[in-house]
């Protein structure tokens, strides 16, 4: 909720100072907040229903830099999830886009980054620290950053290059659990269990393992 507060104060500051906001952008980015906020809680009802309202919503332009925003965001959420693919559905429109910016966001999500210039701005010192493996280096980055959000993906990325410990999901699970993002908590501590099992840490395994109990026995 707090994050499609933040979104729609956004787009009135913007109104007050840019005039007027197409009806398909404000309804885009209300329904793409939702779409996040509910994907992250776990709510896959609610996620898709939003999904389908946000793509509708950029569809209304007919213009293929738009309509590929609905799927980027998708392939985000899967993305902050631990859950990587090649986001097909945005590949398909590669041919039709212009929008560099949009690419390039392809081009992270995707996994398909070659080189600085394949990066959006705000992901390249994390992708740099990875690249020789600096740990702790990379765990000051995301746990320095203020956007939940963001370090989700940053966090996610070092984990997808194999640059992570027990401390870098424990950043993503601290982060997640302040903002109520119950399906981000679960998956992180699913990694952080599975860090602790494979170094035979079994005490740290089983407090881990507690906490997965408390929060699934309620559901």
């Amino acid at each position: 909720m707090k994050f499609l507060v933040s979104i729609l104060s956004f787009l009135l500051l913007i109104s007050c100072g840019a005039g007027h906001i197409p009806t398909w952008r404000q309804n885009a980015a209300a329904d793409k907040a939702n779409f996040i906020e509910s994907s992250f809680i776990g709510n896959e009802s609610y996620a898709s229903k939003y999904f389908d309202k946000m793509l509708e919503d950029f569809r209304m332009t007919v213009d293929p830099d738009e309509i590929v925003k609905a799927y980027l965001a998708r392939c985000a959420v899967s993305f902050a999830l631990l859950e990587y693919s090649d986001c097909g559905e945005a590949a398909d429109m590669l041919p039709l886009l212009k929008n560099k910016e949009n690419i390039v966001y392809y081009n992270f999500v995707s996994g398909k980054v070659r080189a600085s210039e394949d990066l959006p701005k705000k992901y390249r010192d994390i992708v740099e620290v990875s690249q020789n493996c600096n740990v702790e280096k990379a765990n000051s980055d995301i746990s320095s950053e203020k956007d939940p959000t963001t370090l989700l993906m940053k966090a996610s990325f070092l984990v997808k290059k194999n640059c992570y410990n027990d401390e870098t999901a424990a950043i993503a699970i601290d982060a997640a659990s302040k903002e109520g993002w119950k399906k981000v908590v679960l998956k992180y501590l699913a990694l952080q269990l599975s860090y602790f099992e494979k170094r035979g840490e079994t005490q740290k395994a089983g407090l881990v393992k507690k906490r997965m109990e408390l929060v699934v026995s309620e559901e």
